[in-house]
């Protein structure tokens, strides 16, 4: 029942009504850690549909950066997102590397960097935190989507590089990643991921 004031003139005048808590920022990105590994999955599974059965070295590939991807993903939230979105970007263009060397045209890896947008919005709808009872707000559900456009921007932007720095060293790209280009790309995606691990430690202090 909705409550009702009445002030000394008696007139009586609707409560305004009580401001319901909004989920915080550390909030979400908790809900994305845990649900890290089901997003990881839709989003391999769908881009799987475009790698062939016996192409190992880029389904391997694939689910290293995925999981890297997501990581950072969660810490998008945070308060060193600024530090975080530089290694997202440096990630994101790797990714659009790889995709040139796998042979896909600029659309192809926007549209598989664009599955992660639709995996978490599929899983924001399906199993909001924290199970719906409190209400994501919408900045941060733009903060969110902001920071996957950025990685779309990117990843197109480290395929066209590739593309141009082939055509202008006349060495052409390869259409398939081989075990060496894996082990190159894997070298470059380690030393990302040595700068997060750095970053990571600092956040736990911070959070002592």
């Amino acid at each position: 029942m909705r409550e009702i004031i009445t002030d000394q003139t008696g007139y009586e005048s609707p409560a305004a009504p009580r401001r319901e808590r909004r989920i915080e920022p550390r909030e979400v990105a908790l809900w994305l850690d845990a649900h890290r590994g089901v997003l990881v999955q839709r989003w391999l599974s769908e881009v799987s549909a475009r790698v062939s059965e016996d192409d190992e070295h880029s389904r391997a590939l694939l689910g290293d950066f995925f999981e890297f991807l997501a990581a950072l993903l969660r810490d998008s939230m945070g308060p060193q997102r600024e530090q975080v979105d530089v290694l997202w970007r440096q990630t994101a263009e790797l990714y659009g590397n790889v995709g040139a060397m796998r042979g896909l045209a600029a659309g192809e890896i926007i549209e598989e960097f664009q599955f992660l947008r639709d995996a978490l919005i599929r899983l924001l709808y399906t199993n909001p935190p924290p199970g719906g009872l409190v209400r994501v707000s919408l900045r941060d559900v733009l903060r969110v989507n902001r920071f996957i456009d950025r990685g779309v921007t990117h990843a197109s932007i480290g395929h066209t590089d590739s593309l141009f720095f082939a055509h202008f060293q006349g060495t052409g790209v390869p259409e398939r990643l081989t075990a060496d280009l894996v082990d190159e790309v894997r070298r470059q995606l380690m030393a990302i991921e040595v700068e997060y691990a750095a970053l990571r430690r600092r956040l736990v202090t911070l959070d002592d």
